[in-house]
């Protein structure tokens, strides 16, 4: 093949790589304006500003999951703990604030919890090379446990005006929370594209071994996302139980799926290596905008589950598809 010749498929070839990097987050808008277009004109009540906030506010929770946990599955890990973290979080927060002590040093201290936990599983993961999937299976029914112990089963309400405003306020218009899910996604977004920490996290994903021969602390990396990952959890913890003004023992603990889903429909790729934090925040919005929508139109939610179900089943089928379709486009034969 002439040089020419070459030279134009190279071009090409960067072209489609181009275009491909826009299918993911295009198709994904595309869906939301179908999903508002379809409801908005079937149930009167979705498209108005009251009802936009509420869901707005009401997916903060799944929307910081699905942030830590991205940068899980892109180091090629997953992280099934999330749940749990989240109920025991909010209920040491639940308990401390009951007994007296300062909102900010409740909040601190239940962040560090979430965040210890969660460091637990990098090394769990990293020392003990335990699967993450056992790993933190496991981590999220100890945090349960706990979550029940330390209450005694029983739940909590009753809290100040200034811990229910972090769920419930308003600030210029927009829910308090979220200001909370927004600053987090820019910090995802940082780490992740702007600092080498990001740049070893996706190359850990795609390539393990490469990483390691190149010197690179794999035992940093899996700390730092399941440490990052436990305190999206803890903070998620926080803003549900404020936004309820009531912690149950087991609040929250099926969330971690609601996760998974958010970022499987952002392109989020479970082989590790491939997704971006944002595309996860629009997958968690699609979820909190399409459950609502069942919700307006009075569906069950045992049926809400089945169409969220298949919408996942039929994304990763597409994902796996063009995944595939581009490894049998990169040989050489």
């Amino acid at each position: 093949m002439s040089a020419p010749l070459l030279k134009e498929k190279g071009q090409m070839n960067m072209m489609t790589k181009q275009h491909r990097k826009w299918i993911k987050p295009v198709s994904v808008a595309l869906l939301i304006i179908i999903l508002f277009i379809v409801a908005g004109i079937n149930i009167p009540r979705f498209l108005s500003l009251a009802n936009i906030l509420n869901v707005m506010r009401q997916n903060t929770t799944i929307a910081l999951l699905s942030l830590g946990m991205t940068m899980v599955i892109v180091a090629k890990g997953i992280d099934l703990s999330v749940g749990g973290l989240l109920a025991f979080c909010a209920m040491l927060n639940g308990i401390m604030m009951n007994s007296g002590f300062p909102l900010v040093m409740t909040i601190s201290v239940s962040i560090i919890a979430g965040a210890a936990l969660g460091l637990f599983n990098g090394v769990m993961v990293e020392k003990l090379e335990v699967p993450a999937f056992i790993t933190t299976m496991v981590i999220g029914q100890v945090a349960i446990g706990l979550s029940l112990m330390i209450s005694e089963g029983q739940s909590l309400g009753g809290f100040s005006p200034a811990y229910v405003f972090i769920g419930n306020g308003m600030l210029f218009g927009i829910p308090v929370s979220n200001y909370i899910a927004i600053a987090f996604l820019a910090i995802s977004v940082v780490i992740l594209t702007r600092t080498p920490l990001g740049t070893h996290i996706y190359a850990l994903g795609g390539n393990s071994t490469v990483v390691k021969q190149q010197g690179i602390s794999t035992a940093k990396i899996n700390y730092f996302v399941f440490t990052f990952s436990g305190i999206c959890a803890a903070i998620a913890g926080i803003v549900l139980s404020a936004q309820m003004n009531t912690i149950h023992p087991t609040q929250g603990s099926t969330l971690q799926l609601d996760a998974v889903a958010a970022c499987v429909i952002g392109g989020v790729n479970l082989a590790g290596g491939e997704g971006k934090v944002y595309m996860a925040f629009l997958g968690a919005l699609l979820i909190g905008f399409l459950r609502n929508a069942l919700n307006l139109l009075g569906m069950h939610p045992y049926y809400q589950n089945l169409i969220v179900g298949i919408i996942i089943i039929a994304i990763v089928a597409i994902s796996m598809l063009n995944r595939n379709k581009k490894i049998a486009e990169s040989q050489v034969f």
